[in-house]
């Protein structure tokens, strides 16, 4: 079963909200288990379709798989991030498949960002997303 067959559409869009509200720089947040769940601030000029966003993120995905991997050398990974002339994009793994993307303007504090994004992976409720992420 994956995540999608878990979770209700008001159950995700609580999720984002959270992570929107965490910073007024948060463009765009996403939970990617090879469905794709966002939510887009209001307001905001979309860079991307639907489709390239899923493309994006299966390649994410692939690159997340990697990482994981090779943890055993290294440690696991918290997160990866791009900078880009327009925006930041920064995926966190969230369970053994699915990842969060979010998307920010620049010149947000990231490691802060980061920090609150993972606080939010971890609590918030455990037990709908129970088996989809790790620590």
């Amino acid at each position: 079963m994956d995540m999608a067959e878990k979770v209700s559409p008001g159950e995700y869009e609580k999720f984002f909200d959270k992570v929107l509200k965490l910073d007024e720089n948060i463009r765009f947040v996403a939970i990617y288990d090879g469905q794709l769940n966002a939510k887009l601030k209001e307001g905001i000029q979309r860079f991307f379709t639907d489709e390239e966003i899923k493309s994006s993120l299966t390649e994410a995905q692939n690159r997340w798989s990697f990482r994981k991997k090779m943890s055993f050398k290294i440690g696991e990974p918290k997160f990866a991030m791009a900078e880009y002339a327009k925006v930041n994009r920064i995926t966190f793994p969230l369970g053994n498949e699915a990842i969060i993307l979010v998307t920010t303007e620049l010149g947000v504090d990231v490691s802060k960002l980061v920090d609150k994004v993972i606080e939010i992976r971890y609590s918030f409720n455990k037990d709908l997303l129970s088996g989809f992420y790790t620590r």
